[in-house]
């Protein structure tokens, strides 16, 4: 797996890597020197390490750059009120919840919308499952946490709880 990582980091480095790191290298380095040679070589734009999910009131996804503060994206995401974003563990996603009664899954290269995710009345939070990476979870003013599976958008348990 570590050399499987390492042909990655390799390919994306470009040329200029390739002739002077070869692959059995990369593939003994540590994760420090790994971290570093991402951070020399892939895009900023590839790591998604500095941009900043922001959601408003009037349902616009934004997305900053946080070294520079300049604005990389506006998305119309929900047509109400958003009141939670968050990111998946690996990046690849962003969940967003609504007053329009929806939490919607959006590819954060691309910013397509993924999987419109149905609630009976206004969602109020989201989160990616730490522990399942293939679930977020979204709680809506019906007194109600969903699970749903990230693949697919399908509703795999409702919770009902009590509201604070």
């Amino acid at each position: 797996a570590r050399a499987r990582h390492a042909d990655s980091l390799y390919e994306a480095a470009g040329e200029e890597l390739a002739k002077r790191a070869p692959v059995d290298v990369l593939a003994k380095a540590d994760s420090q020197i790994l971290a570093e040679i991402v951070d020399r070589h892939v895009e900023k734009r590839q790591r998604r390490i500095q941009e900043l999910a922001v959601v408003t009131s009037n349902g616009k996804l934004l997305i900053y750059d946080t070294a520079t503060g300049s604005s990389l994206r506006t998305v119309e995401a929900h047509n109400s009120s958003i009141a939670c974003v968050a990111y998946s563990f690996d990046s690849s996603m962003i969940a967003t919840a609504s007053h329009d009664h929806t939490a919607r899954l959006w590819n954060a290269d691309t910013y397509a919308c993924l999987h419109i995710l149905q609630h009976d009345r206004l969602v109020w939070a989201v989160a990616f499952s730490k522990l399942n990476r293939s679930v977020v979870a979204s709680c809506g003013a019906e007194n109600t946490c969903k699970i749903w599976n990230i693949s697919n958008g399908e509703c795999l348990k409702t919770l009902e709880h009590n509201s604070i």
